[in-house]
């Protein structure tokens, strides 16, 4: 594959010994380079023994620079004993802990092809992990049957070992595996470089001024790429990273302790964490955030006033791209005129970004197409079975065939140069011959402001195979409930009628994935199961329900037409129907049904539901 780097340094081979780095003169020359050999800078910081101060705080304890040299240097020595050759592949069996640290430092500082795999995957999949990638080692808890080992606590007991030979390389050789989401079900296994590593480190440490006396947060799985800026940053910097226990990993009011205990300054994640951390922190926990950066799914306006209100004083970012363009290629510095949309952003430097149409050429101002990046920030491509493959990776012939990653993202370019995000080729559904954005629905339920979160979805009627919208809704807590019938009747302001759901399913928590962001697949089957469960097993119930839902819609007074939309649960007096318009509906009911109702019994129906059961027993009285 090329790669357009921009005058970056093609390879750079680091032995042990540093060209006279110091902390006094890191930051200078962090935000002056276009390279930036973060690894230069972690050797320097664990075994150069001028850095005394707190590198982790992890289960109370707070660990030294020092202290974490050493234990990456025990771990190190352990990995030579393997005799492990260049393009060595060790597997990082751990939960989330500072040994997790340890051993991802020990592997990239002898330039190990590390892969941190997810402890809490189904056996399967790890299984599937391990044997796509080729592992020669792995580092774990307890032997692993067929498998080298290093175990990670005899590792950490042996004695300290002489200074540790570096051997790393800044250069596209492969550095590191990230396994990510694939389209047909099977993980990917996403193959990544310490050249684009190091241009998006050095980018964020000089756009965002970080500091030595900054302390990260790792909210993000290890296994997922953003926790690759918390850990390298932080260690590069000389900066302390806070790590949660596994009892506080899903726990977002230990989370708002520990940035308060802390003081911690960056918050990096996806943007369901940095919500989730809102919804139930004090203000005061979080008023050491000096910067919040959010990425990898779509973020929400109102999330945004939140922060602003509440922490005016720090800086937001919304950060962008695949696990294929290395940690984030795009973003966005969040300014107060971002109210409503909240733009993709620009490229990261040394990279560029296109929207193609479909004959790969660019689309106008403000025409939706597909998302394509150049640059240094591309990946290998994907390992299958111990391949190299680059199957999403395409020849772009409008820009003298430089190679690039053609992405499930879609938008537009706006006319200030901000790239929009507009949903993803995956997430288009298709209703009545209209292709419809769930991103675009989801945008405009978040700002209605009733609803917690909502994910947009298809799903098929049973018995009618027509394709509905569906919207899967969380309500705020202690919230009240929707009335449907108001919203829908908002949304005409903003959507036409074709993206209105159609159907709509209250739960009490959108289901995420193990990268944390919503799982869409799992929503989708939900909603086919709890809205149409019951319309599988009688759908000619549901069809004389639909019918008399139906006739009291068009039967109701005109004076009542902003009383909501009627449903099976609507109190009849309750949109103004009064005799009158009760015998006209039971002279609908016999036309359409051939059962005959008198205005008596229509009287005595508290709800619609109740006429829809008298109907339903005349029905069957009928049949008998």
């Amino acid at each position: 594959m090329q790669s357009d780097t921009s005058g970056l340094q093609q390879q750079q081979v680091f032995q042990s010994g540093v060209n006279n780095v110091s902390a006094q003169n890191l930051q200078s020359a962090v935000i002056a380079a276009d390279e930036f050999c973060f690894l230069e800078y972690i050797q320097h910081n664990l075994f150069g023994g001028a850095l005394d101060k707190t590198a982790l705080f992890y289960a109370g304890e707070a660990i030294s620079y020092p202290q974490v040299g050493q234990n990456v240097a025990r771990i190190m020595h352990a990995l030579r004993q393997k005799n492990l050759q260049a393009g060595a592949v060790v597997a990082v069996c751990l939960p989330k802990s500072a040994q997790h640290v340890y051993a991802v430092l020990a592997c990239a500082l002898l330039g190990i092809i590390w892969l941190p795999v997810d402890m809490d995957a189904p056996e399967a999949r790890r299984d599937y992990l391990l044997s796509n990638s080729k592992v020669d080692v792995l580092i774990a808890q307890t032997q692993v049957d067929g498998q080298q080992c290093v175990l990670i606590d005899e590792a950490l007991a042996t004695p300290l070992p002489q200074q540790p030979e570096c051997c790393y390389r800044l250069d596209r050789s492969a550095a590191y595996y990230l396994y990510t989401s694939g389209s047909t079900g099977t993980p990917k296994c996403v193959v990544l470089n310490n050249l684009a590593t190091a241009n998006v480190l050095g980018q964020t440490i000089g756009r965002w001024h970080v500091q030595q006396d900054d302390v990260l947060m790792a909210v993000t799985p290890f296994h997922h790429d953003m926790s690759v800026f918390d850990v390298f940053a932080a260690m590069a910097l000389g900066a302390s990273l806070v790590i949660p226990t596994p009892a506080q990993v899903k726990d977002a009011g230990a989370w708002a302790q520990l940035v308060a205990a802390y003081g911690i300054t960056l918050w990096v994640s996806v943007p369901a964490i940095v919500d989730m951390l809102c919804s139930v922190a004090r203000v005061e926990q979080l008023q050491s955030l000096r910067l919040v950066a959010q990425g990898g799914d779509y973020i929400k306006p109102g999330l945004i006033q939140y922060l602003r209100a509440h922490l005016p004083q720090a800086r937001l970012f919304s950060l962008g791209g695949p696990t294929e363009t290395t940690i984030w290629s795009i973003w966005h510095e969040i300014t107060a005129a971002d109210v409503d949309v909240i733009p993709y952003g620009r490229a990261l430097p040394h990279n560029q970004y296109y929207i193609l149409d479909e004959q790969l050429q660019p689309c106008a101002l403000g025409e939706v197409g597909q998302m394509y990046m150049t640059g240094v920030n591309l990946s290998n491509g994907y390992l299958l079975d111990g391949q190299l493959l680059t199957g999403d990776f395409v020849s772009l012939q409008c820009d003298a065939g430089k190679t690039a990653l053609r992405m499930s993202d879609l938008g537009y370019v706006r006319a200030d140069g901000n790239i929009i995000f507009a949903g993803r080729t995956e997430g288009y559904l298709k209703i009545k011959g209209v292709r419809i954005s769930a991103a675009e629905v989801e945008a405009v339920l978040a700002k209605s402001g009733c609803l917690q979160d909502c994910v947009v979805v298809c799903c098929t009627h049973p018995v009618t195979s027509m394709h509905e919208l569906v919207a899967v809704y969380t309500l705020p807590p202690g919230g009240q409930q929707v009335d449907i019938g108001v919203l829908k009747e908002s949304l005409m302001a903003s959507l036409p009628k074709s993206h209105i759901p159609t159907r709509w399913l209250a739960i009490e928590e959108i289901p995420l994935t193990r990268n944390v962001k919503v799982d869409r697949k799992l929503v989708q089957q939900m909603a086919q199961a709890r809205l149409y469960q019951a319309v599988a097993a009688a759908g000619q119930n549901q069809a004389v329900a639909d019918g008399v839902v139906a006739i009291f819609r068009d039967c109701r007074p005109q004076q009542a037409d902003d009383a909501g939309d009627i449903f099976v649960h609507t109190e009849i007096l309750a949109i103004g129907m009064r005799l009158k318009q009760l015998m006209l509906v039971a002279k609908r009911i016999a036309e359409q049904f051939d059962v005959q109702l008198d205005a008596p019994a229509l009287v005595r129906c508290k709800t619609v539901q109740d006429v829809v059961q008298q109907v339903q027993q005349v029905q069957q009285k009928m049949l008998n």
